[in-house]
């Protein structure tokens, strides 16, 4: 096999490669409004008298949850995760 070849074989197959891998992660921002209600609920609960900056929906591997970014009033922030049942999954900075 010339040299040509064996380049065209490898970059299909790391092409085919990173589809595979990159294709399972599906992020974009949503506003709260936008929610399941439980989810909404859940996130209103938790804000610990900060607000929700940023709200983003992630899909991967089939599975739904919400990164929420929340920022209290004496400036500190910090992060929860949320499955698409109104579950805490995470909580922390």
């Amino acid at each position: 096999m010339n040299v040509k070849a064996r380049t065209l074989i490898l970059a299909i197959g790391l092409t085919s490669f990173a589809t595979l891998t990159f294709a399972n992660k599906y992020e974009t921002e949503v506003k709260l409004y936008q929610l399941p209600e439980a989810v909404q609920k859940t996130i209103i609960v938790n804000l610990q008298g900060g607000e929700a900056e940023k709200i983003e929906k992630e899909i991967a591997n089939s599975v739904t949850t919400y990164e929420v970014h929340v920022k209290r009033h004496v400036g500190d922030t910090f992060k929860m995760k949320v499955d698409k049942n109104g579950r805490l999954v995470l909580e922390g900075k």
